[in-house]
């Protein structure tokens, strides 16, 4: 649900030579825009995915380009681009790496540009530490050999630590979902909820294990459950909300 969220958040219209600054983690949305026509540079901390965009350009002829930063250090002048996007990257960055990449973000936005950022969200500020986990991104370790994976924002977390940063907030949208149970700390510290659960509904094991041949079909499992349980709300109050999608202006 956050890629369609977002580009509806971004709201591009027709002039497709905008410059457009995709940080995040899934490419779907950088490349949708690029094959259709859109000024688009699709970036990441790591270059996994490079090669794969490089064969969708030529294949697709569509000029796209790639690059390689960490997003609390973004090499990109001042005032670089109209519109930017992040999905599912900015928890992941430890300490205040949230704070800090927002700055660089309001840096490099042109005045009244857009900038659309989905974040994982529950109803009390939450960081999941991991153990006996390993990323394709560098973070933050304990002692006790925990890894930071991510933090799950408020309201008022949002607010508190990206609001007076050169960004003014103009939207924030919740995604809530009708829980198949209750969320909750599982062992290694992440928190399970319906993304998790789904594996162990009976009736998806089933279905899984009669048609593990066919294509998609896992795909239209999750899409099926998605609907069923997902619902987007502008109310913080609502005890099911799970991400959120906000949108900052700079003016």
């Amino acid at each position: 649900m956050e890629l369609p969220l977002t580009l509806k958040l971004l709201d591009l219209g027709k002039d497709k030579k905008e410059r457009i600054l995709d940080i995040s983690s899934p490419k779907l949305l950088a490349l949708f825009l690029a094959i259709n026509g859109y000024n688009i540079v699709a970036s990441d901390l790591e270059d996994y995915f490079i090669s794969d965009f490089e064969v969708v350009a030529k294949k697709c002829s569509v000029p796209l380009e790639t690059n390689c930063f960490d997003a609390t250090n973004i090499p990109y002048e001042n005032e670089s681009f109209d519109k930017i996007f992040s999905i599912s990257v900015f928890e992941h960055i430890p300490d205040n790496g949230d704070i800090e990449a927002v700055k660089e973000v309001a840096r490099i936005l042109k005045p009244n540009g857009s900038f659309v950022m989905t974040l994982p969200a529950y109803k009390t500020y939450l960081e999941e530490w991991i153990k006996d986990e390993s990323f394709y991104w560098r973070s933050k370790h304990r002692e006790d050999g925990s890894v930071f994976f991510q933090r799950r924002y408020t309201e008022n977390t949002i607010r508190e630590r990206f609001e007076g940063l050169g960004l003014d907030i103009e939207e924030i949208i919740w995604i809530a979902e009708k829980p198949i149970k209750q969320p909750e700390l599982n062992k290694s510290g992440r928190l399970d909820h319906n993304v998790y659960y789904i594996e162990g509904i009976p009736m998806v094991k089933l279905l899984k294990q009669l048609t593990a041949k066919l294509p998609l079909i896992s795909y239209f499992l999750y899409n099926y459950y998605s609907y069923k349980t997902h619902y987007l709300t502008y109310s913080f109050d609502d005890d099911n909300i799970r991400q959120v999608a906000v949108k900052f202006t700079k003016l």
